[in-house]
């Protein structure tokens, strides 16, 4: 253990967990801490859209299969705008040839199968070590690079001088699961409305992930409302063939909100990895595909070198934002766009609305190149 690097990782949610496995396969030690129990980990109400760049991801590290068994795939996606009354329905037929063999646009994970998998391939690994901050800190083990993967709005980012661009959309999401009857089973859908975008998400037959964006006081409201009335409120906001039968499991909500930590110029051995680094608004479901980009760059800037010594770590921070900023300058870009256009009752945008969907409606090859972009992003051809 001596002769090896230390890597310490805080927070092991989704990215730090697959950080950490990444990283096993170097000659290092890797401490993953959390302030949270393997068990309070896994047990959460949360699901995850998964695309295929992430497919490419978790394949080349032999995740996929593991994780498979897990996953529900769908194979059309309907974007509709409810101001406008305008619609779309987007299917495998407008997947790049590459990814269409896969017979889906995207698949759909729940946050507790996710994270057993994860934990259970980290058990298979000698190098890794998961525990608390407290028993780490008595170890008093010399880091030779810290990974902060601890979300966006953990203490850890506070402690350190680094530069956080925000911008609050004074949203929040409100997150449940639905039973209901009469849907396409393996379509996901994305309404837009005036206060913010709608998403459903398949998880298995007759099931459903409910993903409501609005003012962070209407989403409260909500939250604390009869389960009745909730679901009233949804039947009418939901296309035609869907009835509702119930609302299953626990309410979870947590703000919107865009953000970039950008590095201060610095040689402190330390960077900011997925929420920690970058958040975005969950129109396109970007969030967690973004933070495995992260991840899998990491994996590939150290396997550039034969041997990872300190001397490669030194200037590690900033090789690794300059590989990722643009990926994640252009998420921002479309994801603020599609809010800043959709998210309303703007009179004078109802034609850049009508318009966009005329497009899609009309053309085939500005459909590949819509679908494309949120499911490949664009590292997907450098995925070895």
């Amino acid at each position: 253990m001596k002769n090896k690097l230390n890597f310490k990782i805080v927070g092991s949610g989704p990215t730090g967990l697959l950080l950490s496995i990444v990283l096993s396969k170097f000659d290092c030690n890797i401490f993953l801490t959390d302030l949270l129990t393997k068990d309070r980990l896994v047990d959460k109400d949360k699901t995850y859209a998964i695309t295929h760049s992430t497919r490419k991801i978790l394949s080349k590290f032999r995740l996929w299969e593991k994780l498979e068994p897990y996953l529900f795939g769908f194979d059309s996606l309907s974007i509709s705008d409810s101001v406008t009354s305008a619609m779309t329905n987007l299917s495998i037929n407008d997947l790049d040839d590459d990814i269409s063999s896969a017979e889906n646009i995207g698949w759909v994970v729940k946050h507790s199968d996710l994270t057993k998998v994860f934990f259970q391939e980290i058990d298979n690994y000698e190098n890794i070590f998961f525990m608390t901050p407290q028993r780490l800190l008595r170890k008093k083990i010399l880091f030779d690079y810290q990974f902060l993967s601890s979300g966006a709005n953990s203490l850890d980012k506070k402690l350190f001088n680094f530069v956080d661009i925000k911008k609050s959309y004074n949203q929040s999401c409100l997150t449940f699961k639905v039973s209901l009857r009469g849907n396409c089973e393996k379509r996901a859908y994305e309404i837009f409305r005036k206060e913010g975008p709608l998403a459903l998400l398949p998880l298995e037959k007759n099931l459903y992930q409910v993903i409501w964006t609005s003012s962070t006081s209407k989403a409260i409201e909500r939250l604390n409302s009869d389960k009745n009335f909730l679901l009233d409120n949804l039947s009418t906001i939901l296309p035609d063939e869907f009835k509702l039968d119930q609302i299953i499991g626990e309410f979870n909500i947590f703000p919107v909100s865009l953000s970039l930590n950008l590095p201060v110029f610095n040689f402190k051995k330390l960077v900011f990895v997925g929420d920690a680094f970058h958040t975005f608004h969950p129109v396109g479901g970007q969030g967690l595909n973004s933070c495995w980009r992260d991840v899998n760059t990491i994996f590939d800037l150290f396997n550039e070198n034969i041997a990872i010594n300190k001397s490669h770590l030194t200037l590690f921070k900033f090789k690794y934002f300059s590989s990722r900023i643009l990926d994640i300058i252009i998420t921002i870009f479309i994801t603020d766009l599609l809010i800043s256009i959709f998210a309303n009752r703007n009179f004078f945008l109802f034609p850049i609305r009508k318009f966009s969907f005329l497009l899609l409606n009309n053309f085939p090859f500005i459909r590949k190149l819509v679908l494309n972009q949120m499911t490949k992003s664009l590292i997907y051809t450098r995925i070895k």
